[in-house]
């Protein structure tokens, strides 16, 4: 199901300010399951959980699922998920890897890689971005489409021009396709930033979703503030993205499902026995947050 254009959302967070402008309902809805879509910025998001417990935290009586399925390097074309195969191989992956998630709603956070690796990048970015759009749109999924931020480590010539272009056609992409657009326009701090200030740390993740909670899930409820209870929900966040992390990326994958199955491939019908653990870790979660 299509989200229509009236609803197509355009969130512009300014670096300086705590509050965001956006119109319509928030973009979720209770018992939601959403798969974070992305490369290393996504990735990365997960180890500490901070994303994650703002939205949940916010909406306690939601019941939201997320699912973590950013991969390293990876960009629109799936590159960074061909493993030991072609780039289209790396594209399928990423349309599997939404079908592990059981996700309804896909929030899609690309442009980051792009933006860094220059014109070329940028030039594929476009059609890159269309072609998944539309192959999870096959698949009934309701789309979120996230613009990327700038972090300060990159020292690419024209990096600012490449960023906005990605921002362009990302909002393009939406506008075309009724999918809403979240534009955040977050600069982190120095203290939210990695050593080589390259990605966001857990502050800089917990800024980063504070600026788009509202348009996902509304500003009704400010969120838990930082104390043992916040704390606690977001180990079990990050014990939860363990347990799908191992269920839909196994360390062993190649001799589980890859050209050395032969070897231990039976013991790929382990890997579903993941999914009530994983139920449970949601389980908590919802409890931690006093639903």
């Amino acid at each position: 199901m299509r989200f229509k254009f009236s609803r197509l959302l355009v969130c512009w967070v300014l670096a300086c300010a705590t509050n965001s402008v956006f119109s319509d309902e928030p973009l979720l809805s209770p018992n939601d399951r959403v798969a974070i879509l992305g490369g290393t910025f996504v990735e990365r998001m997960q180890a500490s959980g901070d994303f994650e417990a703002e939205l949940q935290s916010r909406q306690p009586n939601w019941n939201l699922s997320f699912r973590n399925i950013g991969w390293s390097g990876d960009d629109v074309h799936g590159i960074g998920r061909k493993r030991f195969d072609s780039a289209e191989d790396g594209f399928k992956r990423i349309l599997r890897d939404v079908e592990t998630s059981d996700a309804n709603v896909v929030l899609m956070a690309y442009g980051f890689a792009e933006a860094s690796d220059g014109k070329p990048a940028v030039e594929r970015f476009g059609p890159g971005l269309a072609r998944l759009a539309d192959e999870l749109l096959k698949q009934k999924k309701r789309l979120i489409l996230l613009t990327p931020v700038a972090m300060p480590g990159y020292k690419v010539t024209g990096y600012d021009q490449w960023l906005s272009e990605c921002r362009s056609i990302i909002e393009r992409v939406g506008k075309e396709r009724d999918i809403p657009v979240i534009s955040v326009q977050w600069v982190p701090s120095n203290d939210q930033v990695t050593h080589d200030r390259l990605l966001p740390n857990s502050l800089g993740y917990a800024g980063y979703a504070n600026a788009v909670a509202g348009a996902l899930v509304g500003e009704a409820n400010s969120g838990m503030p930082l104390g043992p209870e916040k704390v606690a929900l977001k180990q079990l966040i990050s014990n939860k993205n363990q347990l799908f992390f191992h269920r839909y990326r196994p360390q062993n994958e190649t001799y589980l499902y890859l050209f050395r199955k032969h070897e231990q491939g039976n013991n790929a019908v382990e890997i579903p026995q993941f999914d009530p653990l994983i139920k449970k870790a949601d389980e908590a979660i919802w409890q931690a947050t006093g639903s």
